[in-house]
């Protein structure tokens, strides 16, 4: 009896030994439960780098820690990777070596995205670099030209001004030329109009000394006549003094007649010599007169005809003077119209000037803003192609998104059929390019994009059937190598684009 009493009074201490353990263990596991809500609680808000640190005596549960544990690590680890990279790249180093190692699910998905956008940017730097240069470059040369055309414009507006003055004063003279060509037409025609007045009175005075000559010789002759009879009368007076002396003294009355008549017949026959002199010289004075009449006549056809001629050539002057002063008149508008243009023109290369410096001074701003940047210089070999920069960083950037879209239905236990690598986007432009027959598919690099790009489709399925069947360590050592196979996607793709050049 008493030993029954011992025993059981013995076995109640136990049993209460083993109440207090079960609290203790039971107070244990509420403050490791406590510890790990609040530790989810943090790492929920953001705070990372935060870890459970009480033990209790539920080995499982123990194992349930420190597997939180190496989660919380882990994740710690690739956002301080994310962080620090963040922190480069905002202090403009996109040349900074982002940390791959042991990258699996989301976070790993954003690593390798933080560092695709460091090769994009690299990229686009490495382009705004190249061509913020040759911008520079061409504006310093724009800005000179600019400078230049500038100034020869107002150079040009001022010639243009003088020329325009010149035109003006031309003008003026050639009106005035036109005016005295119209005079000079008009004066040469009053000339014309004296020349044929003239020339008639020339043919008239011709015809009176022809009429002169024609009287003269009417005289000559009468003259002659006079001198025969004169002649006649002298022979037949000294016939009668013959005769008287004959007849004596009954004959001296008719002898003093006779003697008379002989006197009076000698007066007459020097008269008419007298007179046929005076005719004679009459005679070659209106022969003179009408060789001079003849001289003035051929004289004025002569000027006639010239004065025609200068009428036509005047006429012709006169003509061309009109057309001259409206082609002047025309000219003078185009210059008025050009000047006006040539103002326009040098406002507007002013206005080009100042817009060209104030380029250059933004082209300038951009070499130095790229100065302060530091990024992968390989990116400047990258970019030749910049369709093909575009078109690459889109493709490899549809991996993380494939990856990232079956991994979420994961929960499900399921198996399905992800896409093949010649059935996504990527595989269809590798197809493509070999088609073309393109270079770049003949290196190394290219047959080592297809297998990792083999690897990255070959690897989610294989993710997604180990993940049905329960394989959960060799799932989860796949995905290191599917995040391995998207980094050398990049890697192969960006070797592609220096390739192709």
């Amino acid at each position: 009896m008493f030993f029954n009493s011992k025993q059981k009074d013995l076995e109640i201490a136990k049993l209460k030994e083993r109440i207090i353990e079960l609290e203790e263990s039971k107070e244990k596991e509420d403050l490791l439960f406590d510890e790990i809500n609040q530790v989810l609680l943090k790492f929920e808000k953001g705070f990372y780098g935060i870890y459970v640190k009480n033990n209790s005596s539920n080995d499982n549960l123990n194992k349930v820690r420190d597997n939180l544990n190496k989660a919380l690590e882990n994740n710690t680890n690739l956002a301080d990777r994310g962080i620090q990279t963040l922190i480069e790249y905002g202090n403009a180093n996109f040349e900074h070596t982002v940390d791959i190692g042991k990258l699996s699910g989301k976070m790993g998905s954003m690593i390798l995205g933080i560092r695709a956008l460091g090769s994009s940017i690299s990229e686009l730097l490495a382009l705004l670099d190249m061509t913020s240069t040759d911008l520079h470059s061409e504006m310093v040369q724009l800005s000179d030209a600019a400078n230049t055309l500038s100034s020869a414009s107002n150079q040009q507006a001022a010639s243009l001004e003088e020329t325009a003055a010149a035109i003006e004063e031309v003008t003026s003279t050639v009106i005035n030329t036109s005016d005295n060509s119209n005079k000079m037409s008009n004066l040469s025609k009053e000339v014309n109009l004296s020349v044929k007045k003239g020339e008639e009175l020339a043919n008239n005075t011709f015809s009176s000394m022809e009429n002169i000559n024609n009287e003269v010789s009417l005289i000559e002759e009468a003259t002659s006549i006079i001198d025969q009879i004169a002649f006649q009368t002298n022979i037949l007076s000294l016939n009668a003094a013959v005769e008287a002396a004959t007849a004596g003294e009954a004959g001296k009355g008719f002898a003093v007649v006779a003697q008379e008549v002989r006197n009076l017949a000698s007066r007459s026959a020097d008269a008419a010599k007298e007179i046929t002199a005076i005719v004679h010289k009459a005679k070659e004075r209106a022969k003179e007169g009408k060789n001079i009449a003849k001289e003035m006549i051929e004289g004025y056809n002569g000027l006639n005809e010239s004065i025609s001629k200068q009428l036509d050539i005047i006429e012709e002057v006169s003509n061309a003077s009109t057309e001259q002063k409206k082609a002047i008149e025309q000219i003078n508008d185009a210059i008025t119209q050009l000047d006006q243009t040539t103002q326009q023109n040098a406002a507007a290369a002013a206005q080009i000037n100042s817009q060209s410096n104030h380029i250059e001074l933004l082209s300038k701003k951009l070499v130095d803003v790229v100065d302060k940047t530091t990024y992968v210089k390989d990116a400047r070999e990258q970019v030749k192609d910049i369709d093909l920069m575009f078109t690459l960083n889109r493709l490899k950037l549809d991996h993380i998104n494939f990856k990232d879209t079956n991994y979420k239905e994961l929960d499900s236990k399921t198996i399905w059929k992800v896409k093949t690598e010649k059935e996504c986007n990527l595989g269809k432009w590798i197809i493509a390019q070999e088609q073309l027959g393109n270079k770049f598919t003949k290196t190394e690099n290219w047959e080592h994009l297809k297998k990792v790009h083999f690897n990255v489709h070959n690897n989610v399925q294989s993710i997604i059937e180990d993940n049905a069947n329960n394989n959960i360590h060799r799932m989860l050592d796949t995905s290191l190598e599917i995040d391995k196979a998207i980094s050398d996607v990049f890697w192969t793709i960006q070797k592609t684009k220096r390739e192709n050049n």
